[in-house]
């Protein structure tokens, strides 16, 4: 009898024999066929519209790897289709293109065993995917299929059983375009690392899991949005995001036109606002995951806002037809978003905001600065669960107004108030009031000469019919100057008048020469084509009149 160690060394060599065969065997007879109904199955499962191609394909039995280089899947734009003209069979169009793509360590055994597909890694480098939407009006106007599966569940159904422990992409690039519009997106430098994906329907509704995955990083350098009406561009860059530590941060947030405030009101031939933001970090902290696997709710403890500026500007001299503004307070179009939120605090930190207005009276631009802004706002949500538990989103704020009175703010908004009802209080301490000059003097022809504020403090309540409430000012030697246009669009003082106004109509001082103390008492029937902050602006206005001495 033969010793045993021979008989293993024969069934060793034969096993080592048989992979080579086996892996001669798939690269030079099976991997052809492989590759024609490869190709024949991508072209059958989109009706002809893309074509499957790459360089080489390799294959490695005895290691369980694969490797394909220069993938690229490619629309056929022979097999468009159309009435007198071609057009994509689908919604949308897709091109894309792979340097390299790689799996390794494939679990053969289990795969012949339990014909589950068992990877250990799937390297992807230098991916890139360009997408056209395409817009017809029989596509466009049907009306989506509640009961078809989205993507996650067909992928759970497809490739149940899939596992794989690691997943790799690296230097991605995303491009997206619309054919009946300027809308385009570019994602760029895409690094993407995801660990234990296991694709099934139970893992797609396991709470300890974003997308099948364990655990996901994403990193990208450079995000670019132009508006589908090319005149805002949105940039972000760099962005951050892992589910380890349940953490979205981004850097270099910037918002802005791409055209000049000229052009932009020469396209839209009206006194529509134009916006600015800025905003050096945002970060997205204790992002509850479970709560978007559930029920796509964007839920999580603290969004945190540092370091920027918001800039609003508006041309009234451009045509200002009446809008309908019921119903667009802030609070009110956070509960009207499609998105879910339910973020417990927001931190706001170092921000500069300003309100630029071009006066339809002077045709010359007022501002108002809140320097160095500061803020919690607790109870951001319009999630039905949170607002069980508490119905109310407050602000409080502090910040330097016109760079130089001390101002503190807070906003109480009731998110189930039918009316959205709100209040809001404030203090400002001593300051020069000559600093409002640049807002009143373009806006009014009135130019504060001297002014001593004291102090200033008011408290409204408000919703969508009516706003009510005491406003108190203390000051002294008040002086003003009213001006008149000149004829090369200057201004020069009107001293008659002034000293007219001066003498008889404003009081110099509050409590004035007599002593009595003139505190605001503000009512005002909501205009429902004001907006919400052009009524705080009228509240504050019409309290301040009737503490200087002018009556309503």
């Amino acid at each position: 009898m033969k010793p045993f160690w021979k008989w293993g060394l024969g069934i060793a060599a034969g096993l080592i024999v048989f992979i080579i065969g086996s892996n001669w065997y798939v690269n030079h007879r099976w991997k052809p066929r492989m590759e024609v109904k490869l190709k024949d199955l991508i072209a059958r499962e989109t009706d002809g519209r893309y074509q499957l191609n790459y360089d080489r394909l390799e294959v490695s039995l005895l290691g369980g790897n694969a490797a394909a280089v220069n993938v690229s899947l490619i629309p056929d734009t022979a097999t468009y289709k159309g009435d007198g003209r071609q057009r994509p069979a689908s919604g949308a169009s897709y091109l894309v293109r792979i340097s390299r793509l790689q799996v390794k360590g494939v679990g053969l055994m289990r795969l012949l065993i339990s014909k589950k597909v068992h990877v250990n890694t799937v390297v992807i480098d230098a991916p890139s995917l360009q997408l056209v939407r395409h817009h017809w009006p029989d596509k466009d106007t049907a009306a989506a299929d509640p009961t078809v599966d989205t993507f996650a569940e067909r992928l759970a159904k497809t490739l149940a059983g899939t596992r794989v422990n690691r997943m790799v992409l690296n230097a991605g690039q995303f491009e997206m375009t619309d054919d009946s519009s300027a809308m385009d997106v570019r994602i760029r430098d895409i690094t993407l690392a995801i660990r234990d994906i296991r694709i099934d329907p139970a893992s797609l509704l396991d709470t300890a899991r974003l997308y099948f995955a364990r655990a996901i990083r994403l990193e990208i350098d450079s995000l670019d949005f132009l508006r589908p009406d090319s005149l805002y561009r949105l940039h972000v860059g760099p962005l951050r995001f892992q589910t380890d530590t349940r953490e979205l941060a981004l850097r270099d947030l910037r918002y802005g036109l791409t055209v000049s405030k000229a052009e932009f009101y020469r396209r839209v031939q009206r006194a529509k606002d134009i916006a600015g933001i800025a905003v050096a970090h945002v970060a997205l902290n204790d992002v509850n995951l479970a709560r978007w696997v559930n029920s796509q709710t964007l839920a999580a403890s603290v969004l945190r806002i540092d370091s920027g500026s918001i800039a609003v500007y508006k041309d009234k001299t451009k045509p200002n037809p009446p809008a309908y503004k019921i119903g667009e307070s802030p609070h009110q179009q956070l509960l009207g978003m499609k998105q879910r939120l339910a973020i417990d605090s927001v931190l706001i930190n170092a921000m500069d905001i300003s309100f630029t207005e071009v006066s339809d009276q002077t045709a010359k631009a007022g501002t108002v600065t809140f320097d160095d802004v500061n803020g919690l706002i607790r109870n951001m949500t319009n999630d039905s669960v949170m607002l069980a538990r508490n119905r109310f989103l407050q602000l409080d704020a502090t910040s330097r107004v016109m760079g130089a009175g001390d101002l503190e703010v807070r906003f109480r908004f009731d998110l189930l108030d039918t009316l959205g009802a709100h209040t809001y209080q404030a203090k400002v301490g001593r300051m020069d009031g000559r600093s409002f000059n640049r807002m009143l003097t373009p806006q009014m022809n009135v130019e504060v000469e001297q002014a001593d504020i004291q102090a200033m403090a008011f408290e409204m309540e408000a919703n969508d019919r009516q706003t009510s409430g005491t406003l108190q000012l203390d000051y002294r030697n008040l002086k003003v100057s009213l001006l008149r246009e000149a004829g090369n669009g200057e201004t020069s003082a009107r001293p008659v008048v002034s000293f007219f106004a001066n003498r008889f109509l404003v009081n110099d001082s509050n409590p004035d020469a007599n002593g009595i103390y003139h505190q605001g008492s503000v009512y005002l029937v909501r205009d429902p084509t004001y907006s919400f902050f052009k009524m705080i602006w009228h509240s504050i206005r019409e309290g301040t009149k009737q503490c200087i001495g002018l009556e309503p």
